[in-house]
């Protein structure tokens, strides 16, 4: 008998958590045939659509009222629940056939199916940006999936921040003109908002630029641990509120400040989108993606350092070291860079407030960006109890086994990255050369661009999806 099926008391640990797995996996399918039913049904509606209406031509309803009605009134749904359903499963099965396809056998959880449909419908605009989605989101999640043991199929592993900061940054790649609108219009419309809740509390909101809303959140949190050092007893989560309610209401002159605190802002982005030759977006630490124009706005403030990170001609950053046991400000700056995030998959903790940790312990392990990964406390001290091993696989990755039985792959940060780059002109050193040349490649890529979108058009991208993924 499966193991899954007996009393779960009588399980081992490992057994246990597996049987979630499968719960989740059928959970999915469940979700996914519904879906299928939603399709067929309205497929069917559309098929006799012209018979109900020359039978009746004021009161015919359309596919998706007649598949809306039906639904809401027999599966317990509201009407617009019911629509959002179906204009997800339509999308799906029309745009993304390997994401419907993984969401059918109950590789992909159901959530993130929505996630990524939501996104993408309300934001592509024709057939050539749904092409171009497609293939770039299929490519990501086939690189997600893993096997489980117990588990028939592999599934796909990743967090739902971890998708959304995907979709967000694929899609402003495709939409970059768009995207730049989106954030001067959000820009625009920053305030400062009120909410009475109740027992009288209240919350108040702030909408700011990101990197300027996580330097106030790090400089609260700073000055919070350093009252919290001096014998205040509150929580850090109380005395940064208390913080920020003082210094706007003016009864404090100030937020103490450990003297070697200071925020940083890591962000990631390709030379080109500073240079201006590309609006392609970019990532800080934690992998939330921002537009080009606030990449260029945050390298333009004064006081911003930024470093180049050497590469391979495989493009991975060459390696630092250092024979003491704290590492350097390169090596640190090296890690967190290449590392956007904690060591385990599905931490979204930002590499630049996590602590850094020896894969092999030091001495016999080296203090090198080979060496080293972020870890957030949690994770860190995990790391080093008992039952919970990091061994690097034949294939050169690392894996993490936990003391149930399960063993996870480490994955590496995805980074932003442009193409566009056409053959550099002659360039002479004078300013006068600079800015012609830089004139010259932005309208090389503007006409680029217009041709690869009309030789997609012209050919479809039907094909190059069907090759993405092995048979």
């Amino acid at each position: 008998m499966d193991p899954a099926l007996n009393d779960i008391s009588d399980l081992d640990d490992h057994d246990l958590l597996l049987g979630g797995v499968r719960d989740r996996i059928a959970a999915s399918q469940a979700q996914a045939r519904q879906w299928a039913r939603l399709v067929e049904f309205h497929r069917r509606r559309e098929a006799d659509f012209k018979a109900r209406q020359t039978a009746d031509p004021h009161f015919a309803l359309t596919a998706r009222q007649a598949t809306a009605l039906e639904v809401s009134e027999l599966w317990g749904w509201s009407e617009p629940h019911a629509r959002r359903q179906l204009n997800i499963a339509l999308f799906l099965s029309t745009w993304l056939p390997q994401v419907w396809a993984w969401a059918q056998s109950g590789q992909l959880d159901s959530y993130l199916a929505t996630t990524i449909a939501d996104h993408a419908r309300h934001r592509l605009k024709g057939a050539i940006e749904r092409w171009q989605f497609a293939e770039r989101i299929t490519t990501y999640l086939h690189g997600r999936l893993r096997d489980l043991d117990g588990v028939a199929l592999p599934v796909i592993d990743v967090t739902p921040k971890q998708v959304r900061n995907k979709l967000t940054y694929e899609l402003n790649r495709i939409q970059s003109a768009d995207a730049e609108a989106r954030f001067r219009q959000q820009l625009a419309d920053r305030g400062v908002h009120a909410r009475d809740d109740d027992d009288g509390m209240a919350t108040l909101t702030i909408a700011a630029t990101t990197d300027q809303v996580q330097r106030a959140d790090h400089r609260l949190t700073l000055a919070a641990k350093e009252l919290r050092a001096g014998g205040d007893e509150r929580t850090i989560q109380q005395l940064k509120s208390d913080l920020a309610i003082d210094l706007l209401t003016g009864r404090s002159g100030g937020v103490p400040l450990p003297s070697y605190a200071r925020p940083i802002i890591n962000v990631t982005v390709p030379i080109q989108t500073l240079m201006g030759l590309s609006d392609d977006p970019a990532t800080l630490s934690g992998g939330q993606v921002i537009p080009a124009s606030l990449a260029r706005r945050i390298a333009a403030e004064p006081g911003s350092t930024w470093h180049r990170m050497l590469t391979d001609d495989a493009g991975t950053m060459v390696a630092l070291s250092t024979r003491s046991y704290t590492p350097t400000a390169p090596i640190w700056r090296h890690v967190v860079a290449n590392q956007t995030s904690c060591y385990r998959p599905h931490c979204d903790r930002p590499a630049t407030l996590c602590e850094l940790d020896h894969l092999d312990p030091w001495p016999a392990g080296s203090t090198s960006t080979t060496n080293l990964q972020p870890a957030c406390k949690t994770d860190h001290k995990a790391k080093h109890s008992p039952g919970f091993t990091l061994e690097q696989a034949d294939n050169g990755s690392i894996r993490l086994t936990t003391p149930a039985g399960f063993t996870h792959d480490l994955l590496q940060s995805q980074h932003p990255a442009s193409d566009h780059w056409p053959d550099l002109p002659e360039i002479q050193f004078s300013a006068t050369e600079r800015l012609a040349a830089l004139s010259e490649l932005r309208e090389r890529r503007d006409l680029l661009l217009g041709e690869q979108q009309a030789l997609e058009w012209e050919h479809g991208w039907a094909a190059s999806l069907e090759a993405l993924l092995p048979c």
